[in-house]
């Protein structure tokens, strides 16, 4: 590319760079940049080119396709992307997005120098730099904050967006602080991760199980929109004849294409799915075979504590006691427990009716589903029994009145459900963004273990839409000394704004305008930090805050001949070289080994990407035997996992990691938040009865939208002819606030504000207001969506798996005209 004329202008890029950087053209905000129409012509469409070759990649980890793409390069310039030839259909893909990077890579938002603030934080004025000079101030600033903080009070963290192919080593080899909760797009997976014992997160099937399930519900997911890629998983099981129910706020692009739309009020999908739990044990839709075989709900429980009984408590507490030792000894040590030292379980207990006896129910012959009896002087139940108790105040008419989802259609969904074989697929966004979302994953797992749709064919829960196979290989990576890890990381995101534990920090990607909410409260965070750089492709609405700002490369740009490789998909792919790095942009590698270097640990870094790359297939897994950088090219960048055929995979089966070896929707552990079972709790803030709705009347919801992923692609030309950035309101409110389509509007709470044009959809319910989520601060007259959205924390969250979730649709606003 360095050699590439502007045939419109009369300048190479080289040439243009040498002088900008003399001049100082290119210094100040990125709207003063040189755009690529002013350097660079499109490239001749001729049958024949004597500059024409293809090279294979895969695309956005972001939006976790990972889409296998066949890319023609003419003249230098990228000019074409197809899906790559794949023998498997599924994998057969592209979508607008992917499409779009012709002209996404090349568009006015890229970062293309190394830059340093001149102005205050925020004024976006920046002066060019050398990446020497970059190098230097960033190793300075590094070192000075934890020479005098501490390795931890450094932070660095990356989005899939900026990352590049190859896993980090900079936070480990500095001990700096590299992570923590995220709190966001986990709240079902809170709830779900007990009753099965996996992370709660993606499935254990996939979605090609669907054609064998009756009923597939869809809660909190847009997969028609969110995951395009996985569309036909969703039309091939409704040709098969699955009948495909959404439940969502909104008429998505999913629910315009299912069979049923349960249109249920935002932020009420627990209520929902308590009122079908009550109308299951009411009308008798449970599987008691399957509760007596494959679930705990026959335990006993202290009818007063909640407590699960014990057969033997003195020696529970004693290994208990022991179990907490070790695990004290091995955290000091920065060690992992020994597999064969496991956390203890009770020695549960069920009354048993042939011996008309409370006995470990191991030893039961005839256990009792349901019952109250006295065991050592005091009352006991089922877990059943208890079950029964809590929800009977959920009854349907209760439900229709939370939701606004007619009696009888709940009933119908319930009825559908508990006939199974039955799925729930759930997705990230909607209700993960409300600070009731646990409660929701936790209902989930108990009407899938009260109707027997968990373990068998055709059943089970999770997220299905990003993950489309059952296999994983496990991968290599770069030998780092023993002593190299990141320092521990205590406090989440959503936490760390709060506090003055970091001084430092870097971003590859856009992390405090993608991961947090309250923007204002984040910028007060951003504003206290001594030094701040991100590093970033394009220029996304942090960089006006930060003290430096580094070029990284996109995902189709290479210094060497492979820039990485990964599992995705049943494959291992390839990310070959399509071209040069545009601009002075540099992958995230050399980023990471420029600063390495600088500091004096240049030498515990691979010499190329490609080094890098070759060490990561160094695996003794067996479906990645014999699998070499060399066989990934002349494979076209893509080989099929070994001995992967089976597109399902095993069944997930009866057997579980949990104490009982069973399916255990009852969270003992939750007692004292009452969510022992999955209790009612409104949401934070969006309910209806809320005093605060009299100022702030609407609810506010934001997702995932088929033109972007979070705010990457808002920079995209051909993508804004399709989308420019927009508030859908119901006709009912916008007539209510005179609001005319495409009037700019301002969109306020007691938080902060934005702007932005207004959309009248008849897909929008009243008293709701929805958004894409995320885009550029200049798209958007200088404001920020975030600036409104909810950070409230529920203290729950704090003892669930992932953390407490950021309820970021779990906000109230209001909308006026600009102007009036």
């Amino acid at each position: 590319m360095d050699g590439l004329q502007n045939r419109s202008q009369g300048v190479t890029r080289r040439g243009f760079l040498k002088t900008a950087l003399a001049t100082g053209a290119i210094a100040a905000s990125a709207g003063g940049m040189a755009t690529a129409e002013t350097w660079l012509s499109p490239a001749k469409a001729v049958a024949q080119s004597a500059d024409e070759r293809v090279a294979y990649t895969y695309h956005n980890e972001h939006c976790l396709c990972n889409c296998m793409l066949k890319c023609t390069v003419r003249d230098g310039r990228l000019s074409m992307i197809e899906p790559r030839p794949n023998e498997d259909n599924r994998f057969h893909n592209v979508c607008l997005k992917g499409i779009s990077e012709i002209q996404h890579i090349y568009g006015d938002a890229r970062i293309q120098s190394p830059m340093r603030r001149v102005g205050e934080r925020g004024s976006g004025e920046f002066e060019v730099i050398t990446w020497e000079e970059a190098f230097e101030t960033i190793a300075r600033e590094f070192k000075k904050c934890q020479d005098t903080y501490g390795e931890d009070a450094l932070w660095i963290q990356y989005s899939t967006e900026a990352q590049q192919r190859l896993k980090p080593l900079i936070a480990s080899i500095l001990h700096a602080q590299a992570g923590g909760m995220n709190g966001y797009d986990m709240g079902q997976g809170n709830g779900l991760n007990q009753a099965f014992a996996f992370s709660g997160m993606f499935a254990l099937n996939t979605m090609w199980e669907w054609p064998q399930a009756k009923t597939v519900l869809m809660v909190n997911c847009n997969v028609l929109e969110t995951g395009m890629m996985w569309s036909r998983g969703f039309f091939q099981a409704q040709e098969a004849g699955t009948k495909m129910i959404v439940c969502d706020p909104r008429f998505s692009t999913t629910a315009s294409k299912a069979d049923e739309w349960v249109a249920l009020r935002p932020g009420t999908d627990p209520a929902l799915f308590l009122g079908m739990t009550h109308h299951i044990l009411e009308a008798g839709l449970y599987d008691t075979d399957h509760i007596m075989a494959n679930t705990h709900l026959p335990f006993l429980i202290d009818a007063e504590t909640g407590e699960l009984l014990d057969a033997d408590p003195a020696g529970t507490a004693e290994a208990m006691a022991a179990y907490e030792q070790a695990a004290a000894e091995a955290k000091a040590a920065g060690t992992e427990l020994p597999e064969d030292i496991v956390k203890p379980a009770k020695k549960f207990m069920v009354w048993d009716g042939a011996q008309n006896a409370a006995v470990r129910f191991s030893e039961a012959t005839t256990p009792a589903l349901e019952g109250t009896f006295t065991v050592n002087g005091r009352k006991a139940c089922t877990l059943f029994t208890r079950l029964r108790e809590e929800m009977a105040e959920y009854t349907l008419e209760w439900a229709e009145k939370i939701t606004n989802v007619p009696a009888s259609q709940i009933a119908s969904v319930a009825e559908q459900y508990a006939e199974g074989p039955s799925i729930i697929c759930n997705g990230v966004g909607g209700i993960d963004k409300y600070g009731s979302s646990d409660i929701a994953g936790h209902c989930y797992a108990l009407i899938a273990s009260l109707t027997g749709n968990y373990g068998k064919r055709g059943t089970g829960c999770g997220i299905y839409c990003y993950h489309v196979t059952p296999y994983e290989a496990e991968l290599g990576g770069w030998k780092l000394p023993e002593d190299a890890a990141p320092s521990p990381s205590p406090l989440g995101f959503y936490d760390m704004v709060r506090t003055d534990k970091v001084h430092a920090a870097m971003f590859f990607g856009d992390i405090p305008t993608q991961k947090a909410a309250n923007w204002n409260k984040t910028l007060e965070w951003i504003n206290s930090l001594d030094f701040i750089c991100v590093a970033d492709i394009y220029h996304s609405s942090v960089c006006d805050y930060v003290d430096m700002i580094l070029p990284s490369c996109s995902k189709f740009e290479s210094a060497d001949s492979v820039g990485g490789v990964k599992c995705a998909n049943g494959y291992i792919l390839q990310n070959q070289k399509i071209i040069d790095p545009l601009f002075e942009s540099k992958q995230d590698f050399y980023i990471e080994k420029g600063i390495a270097e600088t500091m004096g640990y240049g030498e515990l870094y691979p010499a190329t990407a490609e080094e890098y790359a070759a060490a990561t297939l160094t695996s003794d897994d067996p479906m990645v035997e014999g699998f070499t950088l060399e066989a990934l090219s002349a494979a076209n960048g893509a080989l099929k996992l070994l001995d992967t055929e089976d597109p399902l995979g095993p069944e997930v089966g009866m057997d579980y990691h949990t104490p009982s070896g069973k399916q255990e929707p009852y969270y003992e552990n939750m007692l004292s938040w009452g969510q022992a079972f999955p209790a009612w709790e409104s949401p934070v803030e969006a309910y209806v009865d809320n005093p605060l709705r009299e100022k702030y009347p609407l609810m506010f919801t934001q997702s995932r939208t088929r033109f972007r992923v979070h705010s990457c692609y808002s920079g995209a030309k051909w993508i804004q002819q399709f989308y420019e950035p927009h508030i859908e309101l119901n006709p009912v409110d916008a007539a209510a606030r005179g609001l005319s389509n495409g009037d700019e509007v301002e969109v306020l709470n007691d938080r902060g504000s934005f702007r932005t044009k207004v959309l009248i959809s008849d897909a929008i319910q009243p008293d709701m207001a929805y958004m894409a989520e995320s885009t550029y601060a200049q798209y958007m007259n200088g404001t920020l969506m975030q600036s409104v959205s909810n950070d409230q924390l529920t203290e729950r969250g704090y003892d669930l798996l992932f953390g407490p979730m950021i309820p970021y649709n779990d906000t109230l606003i209001e909308i006026k005209k600009v102007g009036a």
